[in-house]
C-alpha cells in the first residue's frame, strides 16, 4: 500500500481519522473495482442515515452499483407488514439480493464485500481470524456505543423536542471518543494497518457524532503514532 493511502497523523490521532477519511475512501486506486452487475442488489434506505451511508460508500468503493429506494419513515413505511418482512426489526438499511434480504448495515457490508468485493475483499476484510476478530469488535463497539449514543441524541430532538445535547449525552459522546482513540494507538487505521470495512463503518459515525461534541485538535492523546 502507497504511503499516499495513509491518513495523516496529527496531534490527534482521532481528528485525522474523522478528517481525513473520506478523502482516503476514494484516493485509494488500489482498492477501485469499476465492475458492474446486470441486476443491482436493492439498497432501502434514507438519505441521513449514517449506517445507509457506510453501506453505500462501500458499494462505490467495490465498483457495486445499488439500486436505491427510499423508505418513507415519516408515514412509517418501515413498520409496515412488507417491510418487516425483509427486516423484522423494522429500520434502515436492508439490503435485497437476488431474493435474499438482510438488515444492519455491519452486516449488509459484510456480506456486500465477501460476495462482491472480488480481490478487494481480502484488503477491506480480511480471512485473517485475528484481524477479523478486531474488525468485528470495531463494528460492534461501533453499532453498540458510538452509533447508539449518536441515536438517542438524535431521537430525543426528532420525538421528545430536545433543542440540544444534555451535558450527558456530551459526555457520553467523550466517552466514546476515549475508546476509539485507543483503538487507534494500535494500528495505523482503527481496525489494521489498512483501510477496512471498520473504517468505513465508523466514518460515518463521527460525522453525526461530531455535531453533538465537536473534537478538539487541540488536545492530544496520551501517545502519538508515528
Amino acid at each position: 500500500m502507497s504511503s499516499s493511502c495513509r491518513p495523516m497523523m496529527s496531534a490527534s490521532i482521532l481528528t485525522a481519522f474523522a478528517g481525513g477519511l473520506p478523502s482516503i475512501l476514494y484516493s485509494c486506486g488500489a482498492i477501485v473495482n469499476t465492475e458492474k452487475l446486470n441486476m443491482a442488489p436493492v439498497l432501502y434506505k434514507i438519505e441521513p442515515s449514517p449506517p445507509a451511508n457506510a453501506v453505500r460508500i462501500l458499494a462505490d468503493i467495490i465498483g457495486l452499483e445499488l439500486e436505491l429506494k427510499d423508505v418513507d419513515m415519516a408515514n412509517l413505511e418501515h413498520k409496515s407488514p412488507d417491510y418487516l418482512k425483509l427486516n423484522p426489526a423494522g429500520v434502515v438499511p436492508t439490503l435485497v439480493d437476488d431474493g435474499f434480504a438482510v438488515g444492519d448495515s455491519h452486516a449488509i457490508m459484510i456480506y456486500l464485500v465477501s460476495k462482491y468485493g472480488g480481490n478487494k475483499s481480502e484488503f477491506l476484510y480480511p480471512s485473517d481470524l485475528r484481524t477479523r476478530a478486531i474488525i468485528n469488535q470495531v463494528m460492534l463497539y461501533n453499532a453498540s456505543i458510538l452509533f447508539s449514543r449518536n441515536s438517542r441524541v438524535g431521537m430525543a430532538m426528532i420525538f421528545e423536542g430536545l433543542k440540544g445535547p444534555s451535558e450527558r449525552h456530551i459526555s457520553d459522546v467523550e466517552e466514546a471518543y476515549g475508546m476509539l482513540e485507543r483503538f487507534l494507538s494500535k494500528y495505523r487505521y482503527v481496525a489494521a494497518n489498512h483501510l477496512t470495512i471498520a473504517d468505513i463503518s465508523l466514518a460515518t459515525s463521527l460525522y453525526v457524532s461530531v455535531l453533538i461534541k465537536e473534537i478538539d485538535p487541540e488536545i492530544p492523546p496520551d501517545y502519538c503514532l508515528v
